[in-house]
This record gives structure tokens, sequence and C-alpha cells, in this order.
């Protein structure tokens, strides 16, 4: 019954007033699909009907395709083809506005037109830039800005959404810059909308050279970094934004915020670790902030916390060889237990993103050289 009625209350918090609101029963058992293309991230409608997952074909030409919820199962029901690559999404709280980076530009697209197979559903993009390297999206909870990390660019683009709707999705959007170190990737919006999180893979090359190349090629490099970002700052004067920075491990490509927003949980690939921050910590000092390591496995990227906030997982990609396959890593007993229970579920296949469904238990995650999609009930405590 408590998870019948924790669906209903995200429903009625996420859909539009005028939808007719429906909740559609989560896999029972693993299951896992195959998809046409790389999927790279994939995101639920808060109703559980649909599932939309950014994939990217052999040319770099993205799509997102459309999973059908139909008595607890997923099946493909449509693609919607992108005009460029289609990498991480993110959907709007009020669940109306799905955007899709990928490369140049980050595609806008509309959920209702998106899950009723309408051609229309593509809005229009907006442009980060030639070569930028558009890979990672955040709405904020009103719906009023989309933050972009350019990963090549070295800076995260900040867009005013509703300029953007009523422009036609032209540079005007464009509200500015955030300025960033290397390879800005992960961002994560605090539940209340006033703080942006975000992570760089390296520091400034000023830095001092602590980590090991991931790749044989490389070389040794400073370690990334976290930002924290005042939002309210950002919407006017992003280039000022930036309000805290803290040392974040080897090559951190994603961060996710617990749902009380008390923690920040940061996947440190080059480390092969999790690393935990406190925000309460860090707000009284940058010495309080970071309160945990966790050596989970090979190169981790995704990272998902439950609802309920008692388990975290990492998608541990092994991405750069070794004799590991993927696979999934979960920590749980994060409120209150005495010790920290790991777990682990068999991914092989690049494991990148992982991502809850609305009943806060089955975890989804995309394979993305496998070309599949699993959900997988998570453990009970």
């Amino acid at each position: 019954m408590k998870a019948i009625y924790g669906i209903a209350v995200l429903c009625a918090w996420f859909i539009s007033v005028n939808a007719v609101a429906s909740t559609c029963a989560s896999p029972g058992q693993p299951a896992s699909i195959s998809v046409t293309g790389h999927p790279f991230s994939a995101v639920a409608s808060a109703d559980n009907c649909w599932l939309f997952v950014s994939v990217t074909g052999d040319e770099k030409a993205g799509s997102v395709l459309v999973l059908h919820n139909k008595d607890g199962a997923f099946e493909p029901d449509h693609a919607v083809p992108l005009k460029r690559s289609a990498r991480g999404e993110s959907l709007s709280r009020d669940g109306r506005l799905l955007a899709v980076a990928g490369g140049d530009a980050t595609s806008l697209l509309d959920v209702s037109r998106l899950e009723h197979g309408g051609n229309d559903a593509l809005l229009g993009a907006l442009p980060d830039g030639s070569g930028s390297g558009a890979v990672y999206a955040a709405i904020t909870p009103d719906a009023k800005t989309l933050f972009v990390s350019d990963e090549y660019a070295k800076q995260i683009s900040v867009f005013d959404l509703a300029k953007a709707q009523s422009a036609g999705f032209d540079g005007s959007a464009l509200i500015g810059r955030i300025p960033a170190a290397n390879f800005p990737v992960g961002l994560a919006v605090s539940p209340d909308g006033h703080w942006l999180y975000a992570t760089t893979q390296r520091g400034p090359d000023t830095m001092a050279p602590i980590c090991n190349p991931e790749q044989k090629r490389g070389q040794m490099h400073p370690q990334g970094l976290l930002m924290r970002i005042d939002v309210a700052k950002a919407e006017v004067d992003p280039a000022h934004a930036i309000v805290s920075v803290l040392p974040a491990g080897c090559n951190p490509v994603r961060v996710a915020v617990s749902p009380g927003g008390t923690e920040l949980w940061v996947t440190a690939r080059g480390g092969n670790e999790l690393l935990r921050f406190l925000i309460d910590g860090w707000l009284e000092g940058t010495e309080h902030a970071k309160v945990g390591h966790f050596p989970l496995g090979p190169s981790p990227v995704g990272v998902a916390i439950r609802q309920d906030g008692k388990q975290v997982w990492v998608a541990l990609s092994s991405r750069f060889g070794g004799d590991k396959p993927g696979q999934l890593a979960g920590l749980g007993g994060l409120q209150g237990a005495s010790q920290l229970k790991q777990m682990s579920i068999s991914a092989a296949g690049f494991p990148r993103e992982v991502s809850f469904l609305p009943d806060g238990r089955t975890l989804v995650a995309t394979l993305f050289d496998a070309n599949q999609v699993q959900f997988v009930p998570t453990p009970d405590e």
C-alpha cells in the first residue's frame, strides 16, 4: 500500500491537471529490452506508463526511443528522430518538456506529443556552439531554466526556456555561460531549486597532476572538481554564479542529490570510486564536506539514489578495459544503519546511466555497448 500511495503522490505532483492521471505497474522481475543503436540515458514519465531513452546510432544520428508500459512490461512503441546525437536527458518536473543534450545543441520535445506518437514532438533545439560537446542537461524545478554541460567548451550553457519557446528556439534564449574547468559533465539541481551541482573531470592545468591516465596513451592530470552554483544568480549573471568548488577525485563524471537535499554522491570514474559529500558540512566550510570514499569497482559512471534515500546505485562501466565485465553496484543502509551494505547486479556491455522508475524501487540501466535497456527491482532492506 505504501508503494501505491507514493506513486499516487508523484502523479499528483508531476502531471498536469488537464491530464487524465493513471498509474502503470512496474516490472515484477528483472527484464531487458534490445534497442537499435546505443542507449545513453532513460527517464520515465511520472505515471510510469512511458520511458524515454536517448539513443545514438553508429553514425552519430540520434533519436528518442519511446517505450510503452503494458501491464508492467515496457515495450518499444516508436522513435522520434533528432537532427543530432542524443545524450543526457532531463524531464521537467511538470512532465511537459524533455531536454536531450546532443553535441552542438540541445533538443527540446513536447512530452504529450512524444507519448502519442506525434510527428511534431520535436519543438526545436537550442544551440550550444560548434564543437561544444553538449552532453548533459538539467531543467530547474520551476521549468524556467535549462543548464547544459558543454564538455569540450569548458562551460555550462544557461538557457531561458520560456523565451526559447516563444522566440522559436534561436540563440536569443541563451542567458550566458558558466565557466568551468576541463570537461564538465555531470549536472544535478537541488530539490528546492536553489543550487546547481556540476562536475568537471579535470581541474585547471595549474593544479598538480595527481591522477593516473584512464587510457594507455594518456598523461597524468589534475583531479576533478565539484561546483556549487547559485541558480538565481546563474539566471541573471552566469559568469559569476559559482559559489564554491571542491576537489572531487579523479575524473568525476556524474552527481546525484539525495531526495532530502542533504547529500551528494559523485562517481569518480578515473579513481574507481563513489564519493559522498555532506551538503550541510559544505555550507559550513569546504573541510567539512567530504564524508566518504567507496571503491565499488572499475570506471563508475551513472549514479542514482532511491526515492526513499536508503540506497545509492552506480553503473560500473569497465569502460577502459580490464578483466571485469560491467555491473551495477549499490550501497544500502544509507539512513541510520551502523554499516553500509554493498550489493551488485550483473550488467555487462558498458552500463552508462542508471535511474529509478516512479515506484522508487525498480532500477533502469542503459547498456550502451550491448544495445539494451535493463530493468532490475532493487532489494528491500
